[in-house]
């Protein structure tokens, strides 16, 4: 049994070094400092981002996202075809992102990542894993399409733009790839074309997890089972949800379970993230579970991201038959 995170781990906190991105980025867009300057803070950045998540007892970590404006963003800027679009909320968050615009069939080199991943590879101590944006929530987030037909067209087309950045991280070292990709439980009306489009990723030969979270996978949890990849997360804490009792559905995947509330500043405490993974372990071997945020941590203050953290590490050590 591991502990991990998914997606973004917040880039501002309030003491000094917490600071240095965004006086960078005030700078830059004064014009007094350039392009090298800012990424060298963006570096920066994500190492002590990954420094403290491997210090917080994480097992498998990320480079923290740093660089990610929001989910898409890294994508849209790097495809051809592709630009960023409108602001709109993401999904019922308090946080908005730019929309996607399509003018033109999508096209990528694959190594959009490829780079920031060997950065994190050199600094890492933990396990290391990348991730990419779920095609599906790329695909029903897009505000205007000009290349594509229809919404399976467009989804399939995304889907092999992530396949080759897929392999360009795989080129690069990495070993699991996170596919966060909300829309596969906020539309269950679309799990087959889900299903498709990754068949598509998986082709790329690098092990797959697929992280759908913010709404309950309850609709869905049977059909997931049913997906390539080797890895399945399941948010048990944005909404109310059956899903815990239900896991066996998913013998085979590996499991992350989302065990703390990455949108709540609620501290959960200890025991409850260690009865969460021992009713688990119920349905599932332990070698079989892991155990995370619901989503990216970036929707908290960065002193409560760190309670989250140690709340985790702590529970999940704690649970029946989990070695500390």
């Amino acid at each position: 049994m591991k502990t991990t995170v998914i997606g973004a781990f917040p880039k501002i906190s309030d003491d000094q070094a917490g600071q240095e991105l965004r006086r960078a980025l005030h700078r830059f867009d004064r014009r007094e400092i350039d392009a090298n300057a800012l990424d060298e803070v963006y570096d920066a950045t994500t190492r002590r981002a990954m420094a403290e998540l491997e210090a917080a007892g994480v097992d498998v970590i990320n480079d923290g996202e740093i660089r990610w404006d929001d989910l898409f963003s890294v994508f849209a800027r790097a495809w051809g075809g592709v630009a960023r679009g409108p602001l709109e909320r993401f999904y019922d968050n308090n946080t908005y992102f730019r929309q996607p615009v399509i003018s033109k069939p999508i096209t990528t080199h694959g190594r959009t990542l490829a780079s920031d991943f060997k950065l994190a590879r050199a600094a890492a101590r933990a396990e290391l894993k990348a991730a990419v944006c779920g095609p599906l929530s790329f695909a029903t987030l897009t505000a205007e399409d000009r290349a594509y037909k229809t919404l399976e067209e467009r989804t399939l087309a995304v889907a092999d733009a992530l396949a080759a950045e897929i392999r360009g991280l795989g080129a690069a070292g990495a070993r699991l790839v996170d596919v966060e990709d909300p829309a596969v439980v906020a539309r269950p009306d679309l799990i087959g074309l889900a299903r498709a489009a990754y068949e598509r990723l998986a082709a790329s030969g690098v092990p797959l997890a697929l992280h759908a979270y913010f709404f309950p996978a309850d609709a869905v949890l049977g059909e997931l089972a049913t997906f390539p990849v080797q890895q399945v997360g399941v948010d048990l804490r944005s909404r109310e949800t059956q899903a815990l009792a239900a896991l066996g559905k998913l013998q085979g995947k590996t499991v992350v379970l989302g065990a703390v509330d990455a949108r709540n500043t609620r501290l959960e405490t200890a025991d409850e993230v260690a009865r969460t993974v021992d009713a688990a372990v119920r349905a599932l071997d332990a070698d079989h579970v892991w155990v995370a945020p619901t989503t990216g941590l970036e929707y908290l203050p960065h002193d409560v991201a760190a309670k989250k953290l140690a709340v985790l590490v702590e529970g999940t050590r704690a649970a029946v038959g989990v070695a500390a």
